[in-house]
């Protein structure tokens, strides 16, 4: 079976890292083809066997404002380039099925192209979509045959949108674990490190992190350590120049540690003590609070989104209310102060993921679904 994957985000992210690390668990009858608008290796290691196209996609200017100056926009830099690049890679590789990533809107050229072709697509709910007719319209009148959504938050936000419950499938992302050598490095540290490792964009919430930090600071007398990973999609340096002008302003300047992008995240994250995602937006998924899951540490997480959903609290990791810098550094300030607390919790969070986010398993699930979707479908002539 040859599945054609898009990916049509602007950047690297966690989307894409999960679909190839479903790509490194595929039966040898699936042969991956890849679409991207940018180039990943920089960031991450390509399977071998995939085919991979990089494709160009006009830059969308800023938001006009204007909603029919928007829709114009949305058209003519999203789904009319995406569509036809689609349909020149169908024509090309006769795919049996189209496996589009991020979001309904976001995917809309994929699920027109596929269409045209006969060809049953699937689109991968990565994000939330926005709240406007365009996308009340796209969910009730979907161009795709079936959706998979990456939690069950995201597939109850699809259903408020009108998306018939049988048109969707939950699966959660594959996360691969560490080695065990790289386990074998983990160890309880007499001066604790916090950290966020994550895409450093303002929803993410790196200043809400930075200001609790400051006050964990101000008022505990154990000595920590405070570390953020990651870097800007596009390389926009703005918010990255916001948050260390931020970092000075709180006296954390010679505190927190910028480490930039991190390729291999487990040799991170052997380092770190708390990990801490303190996105300001619902999160629909939360690959990194995954990753710090099987790596055995207890997640500070913010409640909405995926990652509340899957970290329980007081078992696994602790919840705190979206933007509460007093909660947020309530939660980090008791991890730190408790080592018996921290290894009890990276101890359960590790069990969990190791069931939850089994590569092995998640991508089963895919496949059983891609056969189905396949098996079923009418014969098209192209």
């Amino acid at each position: 079976m040859r599945v054609l994957y898009i990916e049509a985000a602007c950047g690297f992210g966690g989307s894409l890292t999960g679909l190839l690390q479903l790509f490194t668990a595929l039966p040898p009858e699936i042969e991956p083809i890849l679409l991207t608008s940018f180039d990943p290796s920089p960031y991450i290691e390509m399977p071998q066997n995939l085919i991979h196209r990089v494709v160009e996609i006009p830059r969308r200017p800023p938001h006009p404002g204007h909603w029919l100056q928007s829709l114009i926009q949305y058209y003519r830099y999203i789904v009319r380039p995406w569509s036809t690049a689609v349909s020149e890679a169908i024509a090309d590789y006769q795919p049996n099925l189209v496996h589009a990533n991020n979001s309904v809107t976001l995917n809309l050229g994929a699920g027109l192209a596929a269409q045209k072709w006969g060809v049953p697509a699937i689109s991968h709910q990565k994000h939330f979509e926005y709240p406007e007719k365009l996308s009340r319209l796209a969910f009730r009148r979907t161009r795709f045959t079936h959706h998979i959504a990456t939690s069950d938050f995201v597939a109850a936000h699809m259903r408020e949108f009108g998306l018939a419950r049988e048109k969707c499938t939950r699966v959660y992302e594959p996360v691969e674990g560490p080695t065990q050598s790289q386990l074998a490095l983990r160890e309880l540290h007499d001066v604790p490190t916090v950290a966020m490792h994550s895409m450093l964009v303002h929803w993410k919430g790196q200043h809400v992190f930075l200001s609790a930090v400051a006050k964990v600071r101000q008022r505990c007398k154990i000595p920590f350590r405070a570390v953020i990973a990651g870097g800007p999609p596009a390389g926009d340096q703005t918010y990255p120049n916001q948050l260390k002008k931020l970092a000075k302003e709180l006296a954390l300047e010679d505190f927190v540690e910028f480490l930039g992008h991190v390729r291999n995240v487990y040799e991170f994250l052997v380092g770190v003590d708390v990990a801490v995602h303190a996105a300001i937006e619902p999160e629909p998924f939360g690959r990194v609070a995954a990753e710090a899951m099987l790596a055995g540490l207890p997640n500070v997480v913010t409640m909405g989104g995926g990652p509340a959903e899957y970290v329980q609290h007081s078992v696994t990791g602790l919840h705190v209310p979206r933007g509460d810098v007093d909660a947020m550094a309530d939660a980090i300030e008791a991890l730190i102060s408790s080592p018996e607390m921290r290894q009890r919790m990276g101890q359960a969070a590790r069990e969990y993921a190791l069931r939850e986010f089994s590569p092995a398993e998640l991508t089963n699930q895919t496949v059983t679904l891609y056969r189905r979707l396949v098996d079923s479908a009418p014969v098209s002539i192209r």
